[in-house]
């Protein structure tokens, strides 16, 4: 066999060796993390899904899971008015729903309206004061929306003191600790 052939021939092996490490390897495109709340990552089909639940809601507009289904899809895909329209007709028929009331919270913050976040955040913890991701959201927004640290601090202290299990439990004490040490310093605590 020519020098020429025997190169190609190795070439060509060698292409399928790749391509059989690169699809044994779990190479895939990431997704993106997770948004706040208790979200799950944006799908590709997000768009198929969402005609899926518009079906749905126009066959019965009432169909609780279908407006949350929607709402959360809208939300994934940073759609936060028509998310926060769909929420609103769920909280209409739940509205103890501290789920949706904080994924709305988020989507309020994120258009523009930290003071309306606030007020969904509150709600939401006044129907379920263990609902560790309102108590988060509400610090994470009063600090770094309403410049409120002292507020911020608070919510967190009563994250802390409402959910005994709380996770990140010990990362967010040291922050409230690095927050109190800095406050009456005038040291910048947030960029």
């Amino acid at each position: 066999m020519k020098r020429s052939g025997i190169l190609l021939v190795y070439r060509f092996a060698l292409l399928l060796a790749l391509a059989a490490v690169l699809s044994f390897s779990g190479c895939k495109k990431k997704q993106p993390p997770a948004p706040a709340g208790e979200g799950e990552p944006i799908r590709l089909n997000a768009a198929a899904d969402i005609e899926n639940y518009k079906e749905i809601l126009r066959k019965d507009p009432n169909n609780l899971q279908a407006l949350i289904g929607i709402g959360n899809l809208y939300f994934d895909t940073n759609r936060d008015l028509l998310a926060i329209e769909n929420y609103r007709k769920a909280l209409a028929m739940d509205p103890t729903n501290a789920n949706v009331r904080t994924d709305m919270a988020i989507c309020y913050r994120r258009s523009g309206n930290p003071g309306q976040a606030v007020e969904e955040l509150k709600k939401a913890i006044s129907t379920n004061p263990r609902h560790a991701q309102s108590r988060r959201n509400l610090g994470i927004i009063l600090i770094h929306d309403m410049n409120d640290i002292e507020g911020g601090i608070k919510a967190w202290e009563a994250l802390l003191e409402n959910v005994p299990d709380y996770p990140d439990r010990e990362n967010l004490k040291a922050e409230i600790a690095r927050m109190r040490s800095t406050q009456g310093s005038g040291k910048q605590v947030y960029k």
